[in-house]
């Protein structure tokens, strides 16, 4: 009689295993999310978008003499794998500001939903952004890098790193931002896996500008979490190489 029973509550655990996998085994992918302000409605529309006219147009002149009319994103993104000039250099903050769409959709062309997620916590309020990676602040100097390396390294969030961060949310996916000595914004772009590793990652936008000062940047990051313990980390950085500031 013990050994039925034994044998009984091995059979049901065993299916009880079977069940749970079998739930893990068919759960939905972590749907897309794409703002508004990337000018796709699907993944689909992606490729397309990258084919569009861009609100300005550039004339560039690549190291080697060739000069070249920007466009579209594709053309953005083509002159920008090599050196080169802008006819007028005091453009170079626009031209950056501009080209971060293009970066953006350049991220999301390999994008698919995610299988799971760590960021199912993460909302567009001040508590959240609070918890991002401080590498999204405008970053001036050397010594502002390395602060925030050691900061992530210590897994300290935004808002512990900067105590004079200010985020005023506008929309679900847009915030002012305001610091010691630069005020800038903050768009989610999207929700997706970015990097094909299976997880949910977010694709912000941080424009800033010197408060006291004449730099501006735009940049775009890919934002992670490994873990449901871990901190959230930049994976990807995209925009000007160094700064707006012209070579």
């Amino acid at each position: 009689m013990r050994q039925a029973r034994c044998s009984r509550l091995v059979l049901s655990t065993f299916l009880i295993l079977i069940g749970v996998q079998g739930v893990a085994a068919v759960d939905e992918p972590v749907p897309i999310f794409l703002s508004k302000d990337l000018g796709v409605g699907s993944m689909s529309d992606v490729a397309a978008a990258m084919d569009r006219p861009l609100d300005d147009h550039w004339g560039v002149k690549l190291a080697a003499g060739e000069k070249l009319q920007v466009r579209t994103c594709r053309d953005f993104l083509r002159v920008t794998k090599s050196r080169f000039e802008l006819q007028d250099a005091a453009d170079w903050a626009a031209w950056w500001q501009q080209g971060a769409h293009c970066f953006a959709l350049d991220a999301l062309k390999g994008a698919r939903p995610a299988l799971r997620t760590n960021l199912g916590w993460f909302r567009f309020s001040k508590q959240a952004i609070a918890k991002l990676p401080p590498r999204l602040a405008l970053l001036e100097s050397p010594d502002d890098l390395d602060e925030v390396a050691a900061a992530e390294k210590s897994c300290h969030g935004w808002g512990r790193f900067d105590e004079t961060l200010k985020v005023r949310v506008e929309a679900p996916d847009k915030a002012a931002l305001r610091s010691d000595g630069w005020m800038g914004r903050l768009v989610l772009y999207a929700r997706a896996d970015i990097d094909g590793d299976g997880l949910e990652d977010l694709l912000i936008r941080r424009d800033g500008h010197a408060t006291g000062g004449t730099a501006a940047e735009s940049r775009v990051f890919v934002v992670t979490q490994l873990s449901p313990t871990d901190c959230t980390r930049v994976v990807r950085v995209m925009g000007a190489p160094d700064s707006a500031e012209p070579p």
